[in-house]
């Protein structure tokens, strides 16, 4: 097994445990056991998509809550070449049970330093078990003792909390939710148990798990930017806009990110970023929360996105628009737009604790809108005639 990352640090830490499924290969014609599990399509939008997530967590390593130590990685990728994330990071072993059964112990191990953060992704096909989201492995389908292998994401978040030396822990499942009935009666568990689950000790709410999509929703790939061919998941898109800064807030601790703010934002930063994606279902949610607005990340050099509507909506095309620090309209400004486009007006600020002011301007007479640029602003009206 090999770590991206392995570095000591001294005080809390964070141990990061990415897990990729693009390949599924004993889930294809005249493979596997059952004839049913035969039709699996690869996802090499999975794989690009831990990937990424990789990428992330090296280029914010001393910017997350607790800095990063260590990085555990499996992904299974398809041989695929085309249209694909570039990557030299690798190569890294497949995410198969004994793979992530072994790598996933290590990880659990790390967490035992009092004050530890975990944060694990995953990101690959998978189901709502008994309503609880699961992310298939590599080898489903390959052996009949264990057909249906699996992580059940939603388990290893309540053995996390169940964990008193963690700190606080992120986890992310960019994964389907949807029902499937021969999964439901399967008659033996067959999870990847790399944690225990023990009903002795008191839970603690620092574990937040979001997901892609609810129990019976899909989740769905989607391209980087407009004219791109580069497709990854667009739970981890939208997730990573906002982990870069776009779901940022002050506080105490400074510009930080919390993933409950995170949830919120999500649906805002795909309409906002994203908006060259077809109108496929997009209803990330919460599987469990954290009950304090925990950082994940302390992000820079990042801008704040702000959305501006004219009240009433029709009067929008009529008026050029201005963002400053003064109420006159007149230059410098910090951004503009001409009158004729009757949509919002999707911009991003810097973000600061000084006041700005959104003008809508038609000849001589303009209307200005305070607002204060500490968090992302995706409903703001300027009252006009």
């Amino acid at each position: 097994m090999r770590l991206l990352l392995d570095r000591p640090i001294t005080g809390p830490k964070t141990h990061a445990f990415v897990l990729g499924v693009g390949e599924y290969p004993h889930a294809k014609e005249n493979r596997g056991i059952r004839d049913d599990l035969r039709g699996v399509p690869d996802l090499p939008s999975a794989a690009d998509s831990a990937k990424l997530m990789c990428d992330w967590l090296l280029d914010n390593q001393d910017r997350l809550a607790a800095p990063l130590s260590t990085l555990e990685v499996l992904i299974s990728d398809p041989a695929d070449p085309d249209h694909r994330y570039q990557w030299t990071r690798g190569p890294v072993e497949s995410a198969s049970f004994v793979n992530v059964l072994a790598a996933g112990q290590r990880w659990i191990q790390r967490l035992s330093d009092q004050g530890s953060h975990a944060f694990f992704y995953c990101c690959g096909h998978g189901a709502s078990y008994l309503q609880e989201p699961v992310l298939f492995l590599d080898d489903l389908n390959k052996e009949d003792h264990n057909i249906w292998s699996h992580v059940n994401v939603s388990l290893l978040a309540y053995a996390l909390r169940k964990k008193p030396t963690v700190a606080a822990a992120v986890l992310l499942s960019d994964a389907c939710g949807e029902f499937v009935p021969k999964l439901e009666i399967a008659r033996k568990e067959q999870d990847c148990r790399f944690f225990n689950v023990s009903p002795a000790g008191s839970p603690h709410n620092r574990v937040a798990l979001l997901c892609a999509a609810a129990e019976e929703a899909l989740a769905y790939e989607g391209t980087d930017k407009p004219g791109s061919d580069l497709k990854f998941g667009r739970f981890t898109l939208a997730a990573l806009k906002g982990l870069n800064g776009s779901s940022a807030r002050w506080s105490h601790h400074g510009w930080s990110v919390c993933s409950r703010d995170l949830l919120g934002d999500l649906k805002s930063l795909r309409r906002v970023f994203f908006d060259h994606w077809d109108d496929l279902p997009f209803e990330p949610y919460h599987a469990v929360a954290q009950t304090d607005p925990l950082p994940v990340v302390y992000p820079e050099g990042f801008e704040l996105p702000l959305v501006i509507m004219t009240d009433p909506p029709d009067r929008m095309r009529h008026y050029t628009f201005v963002i400053s620090p003064k109420t006159d309209p007149a230059p410098p400004w910090l951004k503009n737009r001409a009158a004729g486009d009757p949509s919002a007006w999707s911009t991003t600020v810097p973000p600061g604790r000084d006041v700005l002011y959104a003008i809508a301007v038609q000849g001589k007479v303009h209307y200005p809108l305070l607002f204060l640029p500490k968090e992302p602003l995706f409903d703001q009206w300027v009252s006009v005639p």
